[in-house]
């Protein structure tokens, strides 16, 4: 889970000696500054426009000013933002350190491991540019005017997190707002979990017949028949829990 919850780092530690013990981690995408840096030109526009022309609603606008504002994101700063990245970052707690991921990859950094990414920059990048401009519009509007509702998800969300129930997971998700938009449900469950968890087991598949891999991905890329568990299965590998 993409967040800085210390339950969530306490959980980790029941992996840790998976990770000592690993010579190669793979997270979803390498989180060095080439990543980051080519993440950054895809969330924001840089061909004049902004997000207030594509919205072409002021009073829309200003609204979505206020709820960025109180989550501590300035107008200097979501002006240039595009639609689908300020959705997804009013849709997530306010972080005040490293999310798991991040941690993860840092801590493989020092301790001198192998880093791999289990996509590549570009890949990863262009998954933002799934939707439209009109349906990030649409995303966006849906969030702000029901922020509420998206505040009230994260809890639910981070109890099954720590209580490892992956079909909870899935079941909050698929019950969140954007996918009451049957258009938007289908691109995001296609570019966002069921291509991407394809090339991800494809990628993970050497690296493991290697041994001595660690993975870190999105616990949404687990689960259903289209996620790695189910993917890898079908590869002849059997997988275990071991917490």
């Amino acid at each position: 889970m993409h967040v800085d919850d210390p339950g969530i780092r306490d959980m980790f530690a029941q992996a840790k000696k998976y990770f000592d013990g690993a010579q190669t981690v793979c997270t979803e995408v390498k989180l060095d500054f080439e990543t980051v840096a080519a993440e950054m030109r895809v969330m924001f526009f840089s061909d004049g426009r902004t997000l207030k022309s594509v919205m072409n609603d002021d009073e829309l606008y200003q609204r979505v000013i206020h709820t960025a504002s109180l989550r501590g994101l300035p107008e200097v700063m979501v002006r240039s933002m595009k639609p689908f990245t300020l959705a997804f970052m009013l849709s997530m707690p306010q972080s005040k350190g490293p999310v798991l991921d991040e941690k993860i990859y840092t801590d493989a950094v020092r301790q001198d491991k192998k880093i791999c990414g289990l996509e590549t920059t570009v890949e990863h990048s262009n998954v933002f540019e799934s939707f439209d401009m009109n349906t990030q519009v649409q995303m966006l509007k849906t969030t702000v005017e029901r922020i509420d509702e998206v505040d009230g998800m994260y809890p639910a969300l981070l109890a099954a997190y720590l209580d490892r129930d992956l079909a909870a997971i899935a079941r909050l998700v698929n019950e969140s707002l954007l996918m009451e938009d049957g258009k938007i449900e289908k691109i995001f469950i296609q570019r966002f979990l069921i291509d991407r968890n394809s090339k991800m087991a494809q990628r993970m598949v050497p690296l493991i017949n290697k041994g001595g891999a660690f993975f870190a991905v999105g616990a949404m890329h687990l689960t259903g028949k289209a996620g790695l568990l189910r993917l890898l299965e079908a590869q002849g590998y059997t997988i275990s829990r071991v917490y």
